[in-house]
């Protein structure tokens, strides 16, 4: 296990968006949200090189300097997209302070004219060239909380934050398009399936669709796993991966338990949800230590097959965030060790991805400088050959 420290931005604090390139760079979203006055950065690593590039100051990009007075464009919140054609999709998200202060809330500066949070931007950013195109600001006041890029229908699928509203930006006219509130509780991803419709989760982790072709949102009867004594209120997606296949997706909750489960949209008329059990470890009794507990982040298949993620363990020394190896066919975990560099163990994982060689990639939170983490599989050091685009995800 090594890391890539970003040491240039020190006070910065979080990764919560991680990508691959068309490149096979690695792209990541270096926010800053603990500290007032502080803007997203976007930087690339060259996993055959290691080099670090500071690419863009995002909020200066879209006018929007972090001293101005506003809550500021702090973060890139599960909403950094990689295209085809080598270019990043991206939008800003909400929730750090203005300069000199220490906190901020959205519903307590909704009207202030000075404290506001502007709205979030959408933008595309092209590495290779530089060039940086701002499609402006497209919800006053609210942040995009995750996205998806349906490129075959030249959209991008989003949900806002605070006021949970599911929206379509259409690329070809570059249009936004709200298509009215979820719920209270904002999930953490939006996935697609081969048609490219959408998918996300209510406030009692039922699934909600954005069937495409009618252009219409369908409430489906299909709900997430929970803990079995609760009814499923709060519980919504935190991260969802593809299949190798394609077929279906492999997520994780984000709740008082999380629990893995795989989602099947072409199994039946509204798909089916399987619950695989507990992300890893025993289960929870002591409920007094779950804040510590429940986190399970960074899914991410490798070439072998099985499905990697991290997991807090809390229930050992040292505590912390390890990474586990599942087999999808027997559903055995393996816990590969603590996630562990330059003398530093990660205490939050977001999400993960990986480069053409079968690198695997995680992005930390909660630590200054931040920095990601890169583990090599075995099946890397045997040699097997690169993998061609497209490799990853196309959603946060």
């Amino acid at each position: 296990m090594k890391s890539f420290i970003f040491s240039e931005l020190p006070i910065h604090d979080t990764c919560w968006s991680i990508t691959t390139g068309r490149d096979g760079k690695i792209y990541v979203a270096v926010c800053g949200e603990m500290t007032g006055g502080l803007g997203v950065f976007l930087v690339s690593v060259n996993p055959e090189t290691d080099e670090i590039e500071y690419l863009v100051d995002v909020a200066e990009a879209l006018n929007e300097p972090p001293d101005n007075g506003h809550a500021t464009h702090s973060k890139i919140h599960y909403c950094l997209l990689p295209a085809d054609d080598g270019t990043l999709y991206g939008a800003t998200h909400c929730t750090g302070p203005p300069l000199g202060h220490r906190i901020w809330r959205p519903w307590n500066c909704w009207d202030d004219p000075v404290h506001m949070f502007t709205g979030f931007h959408i933008f595309q950013c092209d590495p290779k060239s530089g060039k940086f195109e701002d499609f402006g600001v497209q919800a006053p006041n609210e942040g995009s909380r995750a996205m998806a890029l349906a490129e075959k229908r030249k959209r991008l699928y989003g949900v806002t934050y605070p006021r949970d509203h599911f929206y379509i930006y259409e690329l070809d006219t570059n249009t936004y398009r709200d298509l009215g509130r979820i719920g209270d509780v904002n999930p953490q991803a939006v996935w697609l399936d081969r048609e490219e419709n959408a998918y996300t989760a209510d406030d009692l982790g039922y699934i909600i669709k954005y069937d495409a072709d009618s252009d219409r949102l369908l409430h489906l009867d299909v709900q997430i796993p929970h803990a079995p004594f609760r009814d499923g209120t709060h519980n919504t997606v935190y991260d969802a991966v593809p299949s190798p296949d394609a077929n279906s997706v492999y997520g994780v909750t984000w709740s008082f338990d999380s629990r893995l489960f795989r989602y099947d949209p072409y199994e039946g008329p509204e798909g089916k949800m399987y619950d695989l059990g507990r992300a890893y470890g025993p289960e929870i009794v002591d409920w007094k230590i779950f804040d510590s507990a429940n986190h399970t982040g960074g899914l991410v298949f490798g070439d072998d097959g099985c499905l990697y993620f991290a997991s807090y363990v809390c229930w050992k020394e040292p505590r912390g965030m390890y990474l586990i190896r599942m087999d999808t066919k027997t559903l055995k975990r393996e816990e590969i060790g603590p996630i562990v560099a330059d003398g530093y163990h990660t205490q939050y994982i977001s999400k993960a991805t990986r480069d053409y060689a079968g690198n695997l990639f995680f992005a930390s939170c909660v630590n200054r400088p931040t920095r990601i983490y890169e583990h090599t599989p075995d099946y890397v050091k045997g040699g097997r050959p690169r993998k061609k685009w497209p490799i990853v995800r196309k959603w946060g």
